[in-house]
């Protein structure tokens, strides 16, 4: 059985939006019109989640859209950097008790320096931020879920011409009582990601991928060998 409506132009259409799926760093100041922004937060709401740990409850996932120039955006970026302090000073702790940790997270606590002594971070950088809530159950799999949503978005916005950029450190704010009551809901009820949608002032080049020789392995009737005792 094939679904309706799904045809070949349909499919060659969704592959060239695969391909094209780029992450953009830099946004111009041109403002995307409001439906597209609806479209790309539809496109999100039919992502799949986690429903057997979310038993009975219907608003398990929120949208929260901020505008670039407003004092809402500022608000969020200002409350971003202050959480990121204290994670950094979180990571710091650890690596300089774990040298091995260290080692591994030492150029991304480096980073994460950077960005933090900036005082700035990309939040404000396009037209519009949107944090996507996700409701926490058990068993949690809010995080996934929220990978969903992400990726629905994101593809949603290349197939519209918008660039998208992931702001993950978002997240840090799931339990920052300011924040949560910005957006209206209790700390911890719903765990947050985000992202950044605009116009690109480019397009970026693909990035490298393994080639699917050497990251496919097919287990199916012809390889029977390969796991009979």
């Amino acid at each position: 059985m094939t679904v309706e409506g799904i045809d070949r132009e349909t499919n060659e259409m969704l592959d060239r939006v695969l391909q094209m799926r780029r992450s953009v760093r830099s946004f111009t100041d041109e403002v995307p019109p409001r439906r597209q922004i609806e479209q790309v937060i539809e496109a999100g709401l039919l992502a799949p989640y986690a429903a057997a740990a979310l038993e009975g409850v219907t608003l398990f996932r929120r949208f929260f859209v901020f505008e670039r120039g407003t004092e809402s955006m500022a608000n969020v970026a200002e409350l971003a950097v202050e959480q990121m302090k204290v994670v950094v000073a979180g990571f710091k702790q650890q690596c300089e008790a774990d040298p091995a940790l260290a080692e591994k997270a030492g150029p991304f606590v480096e980073r994460a320096e950077t960005v933090v002594a900036s005082g700035r971070l990309p939040i404000t950088d396009a037209p519009y931020f949107v944090v996507i809530g996700e409701k926490t159950g058990f068993p949690p799999a809010e995080k996934q879920s929220l990978a969903h949503v992400l990726e629905n978005m994101w593809l949603k916005a290349t197939a519209l011409g918008l660039g998208f950029r992931l702001i993950s450190l978002i997240a840090n704010l799931a339990h920052n009582e300011d924040f949560c009551g910005l957006v209206g809901v209790m700390p911890g009820e719903f765990a947050f990601d985000g992202c950044s949608i605009g116009y690109a002032t480019e397009w970026p080049p693909p990035t490298p991928r393994p080639s699917f020789d050497e990251a496919v392995s097919w287990f199916g009737k012809k390889e029977r060998r390969l796991y009979q005792r």
